[in-house]
């Protein structure tokens, strides 16, 4: 498990890719493979009737539980639902080991625990074919289209956190 220092939590606050207001985004999703992180993210693309081919979501907005109809919709369109802890500010060391492979088989994933920061593990492990969403806060949906530049500065983060169990 990778435990997630403050002074990466705060440069996280800025958006791993470009942070979109609104829905604009949903154009350049075409082609791609899209990983959808957090229940707001994965609720409003299915909102506009859009299944990611991966979902990572806790059953959790802004830290508190989602109602029970939410939780059916997060469900309903996989066949597919795999459970991970993943506790409060961390990495699991599970979920940064199997990303690839939940990648490349899609479906959902629920996190007992946060799903926060688990964007970090998802675009690291994703390929050019794919594209990461998850929501920023009160501000709207982040688009990462996954490169060898964002890549290395997650690496770099990672590293720096250093304080791996």
């Amino acid at each position: 498990m990778v435990v997630i220092s403050e002074e990466v939590k705060l440069r996280l606050k800025k958006p791993l890719g470009r942070l979109y207001p609104d829905y604009s985004f949903l154009e350049e999703l075409k082609g791609k493979r899209l990983i959808s992180i957090g229940d707001a993210s994965t609720l409003a693309l299915l909102d506009h009737g859009i299944i990611p081919h991966l979902a990572v979501f806790d059953f959790r907005i802004k830290r508190k539980k989602i109602s029970e109809r939410q939780k059916e919709k997060l469900l309903s369109p996989f066949t597919i639902v795999r459970k991970y802890k993943n506790p409060k500010g961390t990495v699991s060391g599970r979920l940064l080991k199997n990303a690839k492979k939940l990648i490349r088989e899609g479906g959902a994933v629920l996190i007992d625990g946060e799903e926060d920061l688990l964007a970090l593990a998802f675009i690291l492990n994703s390929s050019e074919n794919d594209a990461v969403v998850y929501g920023q806060p009160d501000e709207g949906m982040v688009l990462v289209l996954p490169d060898s530049e964002i890549k290395n500065k997650i690496r770099k983060m990672l590293a720096s956190s250093a304080r791996t169990f």
